[in-house]
């Protein structure tokens, strides 16, 4: 097996590592931080995220489960990034990621500013996109760019159809966006009203994807700052740790094709939201592993 565009990485997520031929899922560091417009310092997100990975339990009580007895995973590693050049390293993590996918195997993107979620779908084909996120990111056109974080689900809609985004835990947009979004008919639960009805919420995604592949866009700030200040935007508001996790017990339960988690800026961490991230993804590989 050889990325060529890729960065080695040891220890990987967790501290294990297995084989890829023998791996499920595979995990990829995509450290760019190339847009931000505000917090900068995505670029030393993965290695924070593996390094919170490997100082929590791997044994998940809610799915009574040890994630590496159930799950094979791989860590091969960061895309290589050239900050001058947001295309450019965005064709590698496409690059990379349908070379996954064309093995058999769910990418795990560990980001990363949330442009990388575009390039990422660059190399799916019919696919639901489940967005937790505090923003709607479907700006056209943000400070000069068409492609950054603030729009990066309005690129994504390039690639696919409307009624394929499911925006959940959002609580901030503009009015151009709110707008686009109703006319564009774009499903999505706003932080109070799932609040309120988390399982039926859930249920109601669930039945609206069915079998469909689903790729699961993980934002940090959907949680509220007191659960996540280490996000690039911070959003009062949102969701709390134990309202992501059993909303992630549900959509892990989907035909889940592959994942990201974006906008960890270690910078302006305490170390609370590396560990956040590391135990969200602990608990969809629980959720996936459990399934097996």
């Amino acid at each position: 097996m050889s990325f060529e565009d890729l960065i080695p990485v040891k220890p990987g997520f967790g501290g294990f590592d297995f084989p890829y031929e023998k791996s499920q899922i595979v995990f990829l560091g995509a450290p760019v931080d190339v847009t931000s417009s505000y917090r900068p310092g995505y670029k030393f997100a993965p290695a924070k995220i593996r390094e919170a990975s490997a100082n929590l339990e791997t044994y998940i009580m809610s799915a009574g489960v040890d994630v590496f007895e159930k799950i094979n995973i791989t860590d091969i590693g960061d895309i290589i990034v050239t900050p001058a050049d947001l295309e450019l390293t965005g064709r590698r993590i496409t690059n990379v990621v349908e070379k996954i996918l064309t093995d058999g195997k769910i990418p795990a993107i560990m980001g990363g500013e949330h442009t990388i979620s575009y390039f990422t779908l660059k190399a799916f084909e019919d696919v639901f996109v489940i967005q937790l996120d505090a923003h709607r990111d479907l700006r056209d056109n943000y400070l000069g760019d068409r492609l950054c974080h603030a729009t990066v689900m309005r690129r994504v809609l390039d690639l696919l159809p409307a009624d394929r985004l499911i925006q959940l835990g959002i609580r901030s947009c503009s009015k151009d966006e709110a707008e686009f979004a109703r006319e564009a008919g774009i499903l999505a639960y706003s932080t109070e009203q799932i609040n309120k009805g988390l399982v039926k919420i859930t249920s109601q995604v669930k039945e609206i994807v069915g079998s469909s592949k689903v790729y699961l866009s993980i934002d940090l700030d959907v949680l509220d700052p007191a659960f996540a200040p280490g996000v690039s935007t911070p959003e009062p508001g949102g969701l709390s740790t134990i309202e992501l996790l059993r909303i992630l017990r549900e959509i892990g339960k989907l035909n889940l094709s592959g994942f990201d988690v974006v906008e960890l800026v270690p910078p302006h961490d305490d170390g609370t939201t590396s560990f956040v991230a590391a135990r969200i993804i602990y608990e969809l590989l629980a959720t996936l592993g459990s399934q097996r």
